[in-house]
């Protein structure tokens, strides 16, 4: 068992580390606004490289004054800078546009937001491991060391984010001031980003500096949060602990059913994790601690292994039918994470030494595979959209989808460098007994336009529209194309993730049916689509009302219901009809108005 010795204080901090800090913070916000500005490292691949390192690895510097040697800090921040550095310049690469002539790479990838996001949770765990190693003076602190220097971390980032934030808007309110007496200077200072970027970096070094120069107060706000949030633990067993008891009554497939089950799970494994960890602590808490909250974590221990075990089942269901997605890539890594936390969270639950004494090692062990899993994630090693890709053109070529039904566009527009390489590839027609056919699905989709704003390609699949009542038949003329996504139509008739209930309606009692729509799974409102004379489909109606609403489908489906003819009638100005709407009229405004008319209906009945 790991030595639970409470970490030393903080030394005194001289006043020329915090000025180095702020200056620090000068340089950062200098060289963020050149590169944001395109004033400097005109080559993308460059540019990109230096903007993430000049985002990050100053955070090291300026945190690592005063708390490492500086030969020690001197070799970190290096370090630091040429992995942001190669990250960075991976970022740009994956995305070159191959089919541009001459090949582009652009300055902004578009998933830059992630890779930064990634990288500041390596760097966290990594800088949190170092800061420990160095105040301890040995390779591997204790895990007491590790909680204490990991916290005041998260504690000192989130109230400079605060400060930062504050500081931000206290000067456009005294613009806003300024400008009432019409002194618009500080308004034009404001929108000038070579002044308010410098600005907020500094802000945001000091803020780190007053947060390192008082650790007490950082300690006792670390162990107000650390209590609350301890108490949610019984409330978190409670509840996951029922769902998990529910599963062999309910069964499996309403869990698939809704279509993001994974991360659900995976949610709900960490929050187990970060609710344990603020009852454990480190672990020298023992009989300060509640009864109930021990038991509860013992429990809570147990709940990860079963989460885990239906999230990765539910993941291998996705793959074996649709092959590994960017998505599931994410998925697949984030469970391996949450592995290293499930088995060794069972054995410290099991373990009938000291209170979860196995929780230090787990923990520990899982930052370093997190560490490991990211770097992978963000490196040619294990890109998402690499192993995708060679996961699609696999099924391909071993027949486990027909090159008739493959989705080429996926390649070109969804999965970056890697994606546009294997369809060129494809083009020639050498790979898998296919390859005749998919060479020209492949020529065909990269002779199409680049950018299609107008009409969307996708062809709605069957088993994608669910049809009530089954036997029921869609109209011969309704398009299984050409819809565009900002049109307000349901996903299922643009993406192929999407489903729909579907039930044919004669709403305005003309002898055709019209078409109403309602998205399973989907954050979308049912709809109406109707024929014009012209033979086009188009969106008629929409009830924002019933969106997401499971009663209203139950019902349509039953067809308990009865169309009403319109109470008034229409004034017609110019072509164009006036809006009338009666007030003695009650409608249904919501989910929860029609459960209740639905519930006083049967109680008349009654």
């Amino acid at each position: 068992m790991p030595t639970t010795t409470p970490a030393v204080a903080a030394p005194h901090t001289p006043k020329h580390i915090g000025l180095a800090r702020a200056a620090i913070g000068l340089v950062q916000g200098l060289l963020l606004y050149l590169l944001f500005a395109d004033k400097a490292f005109t080559d993308p691949l460059i540019h990109t490289a230096a903007l993430l390192a000049c985002a990050l690895a100053p955070f090291v510097a300026i945190s690592g004054l005063g708390n490492l040697r500086p030969a020690m800090l001197a070799l970190w921040s290096g370090v630091v800078a040429s992995a942001l550095s190669m990250i960075g310049m991976h970022a740009a690469w994956r995305e070159t546009l191959l089919l541009e002539v001459p090949a582009i790479i652009p300055k902004w990838p578009s998933m830059l937001v992630l890779d930064c996001f990634f990288s500041l949770i390596i760097l966290f765990i990594a800088h949190s491991l170092v800061l420990a190693a160095a105040q301890d003076r040995r390779r591997l602190a204790s895990y007491a060391t590790h909680f204490d220097i990991a916290w005041k971390l998260f504690i000192q980032l989130a109230f400079s984010v605060f400060f930062t934030g504050a500081l931000y808007l206290a000067m456009w309110l005294g613009a806003s001031l300024f400008n009432l007496v019409k002194i618009g200077f500080l308004t034009e200072l404001m929108k000038s980003s070579a002044f308010l970027s410098p600005m907020l970096a500094c802000a945001f070094a000091c803020a780190l500096h007053l947060t390192d120069v008082r650790p007490a107060i950082v300690h006792g706000i670390r162990s107000l949060l650390l209590v609350l949030m301890s108490w949610l633990l019984p409330v978190a067993t409670l509840l996951i602990g029922g769902f998990l008891l529910c599963l062999p009554f309910t069964g499996l497939d309403a869990l698939w059913a809704t279509r993001h089950a994974t991360v659900a799970l995976l949610a709900a494994v960490a929050l187990l994790v970060v609710l344990i960890n603020a009852a454990w602590q480190n672990g020298d808490m023992g009989d300060s601690v509640a009864r109930v909250v021990r038991l509860c974590a013992r429990i809570a221990c147990v709940l990860p292994l079963p989460l885990t075990a239906i999230a990765a089942y539910a993941l291998g269901l996705r793959v074996a039918d649709h092959g590994w997605t960017s998505d599931r890539i994410f998925a697949a890594a984030a469970l391996l994470v949450a592995s290293f936390y499930a088995f060794g969270y069972v054995l410290a639950a099991i373990d009938r030494g000291g209170w979860l004494r196995r929780v230090a090692p787990v923990n520990l062990a899982a930052a370093y595979a997190a560490i490991a899993v990211l770097l992978a994630l963000l490196s040619p090693l294990a890109d998402p959209d690499r192993i995708a890709v060679n996961s699609q053109i696999a099924r391909l070529e071993r027949g486990a989808v027909s090159a008739d039904a493959f989705d080429y566009r996926f390649l070109k527009t969804q999965s970056k460098r890697y994606g546009a390489a294997a369809l060129l590839k494809l083009k020639e027609g050498k790979t898998g007994p296919q390859a005749s056919a998919a060479a020209g699905h492949a020529t065909r989709v990269l002779a199409e336009p680049a950018y299609r704003p107008e009409v969307e390609g996708y062809t709605v699949k069957p088993g994608q529209l669910a049809m009530w009542p089954a036997s029921a038949r869609l109209p011969a003329s309704f398009p299984l194309s050409g819809w565009r996504r900002d049109s307000g139509v349901p996903p299922c008739l643009t993406d192929a993730q999407g489903r729909c209930d579907v039930f044919l309606i004669d709403f305005d009692a003309d002898g055709k049916d019209e078409i109403l729509m309602t998205a399973i799974d989907a954050y979308s409102a049912p709809v109406v689509l109707t024929e014009a004379p012209s033979g086009k489909w188009t969106l008629s109606a929409r009830s924002y009302a019933m969106l997401r609403c499971p009663l209203f489908v139950e019902i349509l489906k039953r067809g308990d219901y009865k169309l009403a003819a319109p109470r008034t009638r229409q004034i017609e100005i110019a072509g164009m009809p006036v809006r009338m709407e009666t007030v003695s009229a009650p409608a249904l405004g919501s989910c929860d108005e029609l459960n209740n008319a639905v519930n006083a209906a049967k109680a008349r009945k009654d």
